[in-house]
C-alpha cells in the first residue's frame, strides 16, 4: 500500500490544506454583503416575506438538496454524499427546533466534521474542490451571522426589533441554499492519489 494511503494529517495539517482553497475575503465579506442588502430591502419595505414562508423554504430547501445527497449516493456510491446528508439532516433537526436539542445540533456538526478528517483519504478529492470549500464556508458564516441575529446579539442597532426576525429567517434560507448546493453538486474531479509529500509540505 503506498505511502500516501497510509498516512493521515494531522488536524493541525488538514486545516491548512483546506485554508488553501479559502478565500477569505469572499467568504467574509458576501454574507456581510447579503445581510445590508437583505435589511435595506426590509427598511424600505421593498421585501417583506411572512417568517412562516420564509421557515417552510429553508426546511424545504433542506429537503430538496438533502434528497438530492441520497440520489448522487445511490448513482455513485460515494460516501460523502451519506456524510452530506447527514450534515444537511442536523441542519434540518435545528430548523424544525425540538425542545433539548440545540446542543446536541452542534455537537453533530463537529462530530461530522471531525468524521472528516479521521477518514480523510474518502473525503480529500472533495474537499481539494475550491468552489465546496468557498461555498460551504460563506453559507456556515452567513449562517453564523443569522444565529447572532436570533439571539439578538445586536438588539443595541436601531431598528433591529423591527428587522431581527425577517433577517434572520432569510439569512438561514440563503445559508442553507449555499451549504446544500455545495453539499449537492460537488464533484470529485480531485485525485485523492496526489503526492503526499506535495500535500503537507506547508
Amino acid at each position: 500500500m503506498s505511502h500516501n494511503k497510509l498516512e493521515i494529517p494531522t488536524f493541525t495539517q488538514h486545516c491548512k490544506l483546506i485554508c488553501r482553497h479559502a478565500n477569505f475575503p469572499l467568504i467574509f465579506i458576501i454574507p456581510l454583503i447579503i445581510t445590508f442588502s437583505i435589511n435595506v430591502l426590509n427598511q424600505f419595505r421593498l421585501y417583506t416575506v411572512e417568517k412562516s414562508v420564509l421557515e417552510i423554504t429553508a426546511l424545504t430547501v433542506l429537503d430538496g438538496f438533502l434528497l438530492i445527497c441520497l440520489v448522487r449516493f445511490v448513482l455513485t456510491k460515494k460516501i460523502f454524499f451519506i456524510w452530506a446528508g447527514c450534515l444537511l439532516l442536523v441542519l434540518f433537526i435545528r430548523e424544525i427546533h425540538p425542545p433539548g436539542t440545540s446542543a446536541g445540533v452542534y455537537l453533530g456538526i463537529l462530530v461530522l466534521f471531525y468524521i472528516a478528517h479521521k477518514h480523510y483519504h474518502q473525503f480529500s478529492d472533495y474537499f481539494q474542490d475550491t468552489r465546496l470549500i468557498n461555498l460551504m464556508a460563506i453559507g456556515f458564516f452567513t449562517y453564523f451571522i443569522s444565529v447572532t441575529i436570533d439571539q439578538r446579539i445586536w438588539k443595541f442597532i436601531p431598528g433591529e426589533e423591527i428587522a431581527h426576525v425577517p433577517l434572520e429567517e432569510s439569512l438561514e434560507v440563503v445559508g442553507h441554499l449555499l451549504i446544500g448546493y455545495a453539499l449537492a453538486f460537488t464533484s470529485n474531479k480531485y485525485s485523492i492519489q496526489m503526492d503526499f509529500d506535495q500535500k503537507f509540505s506547508l
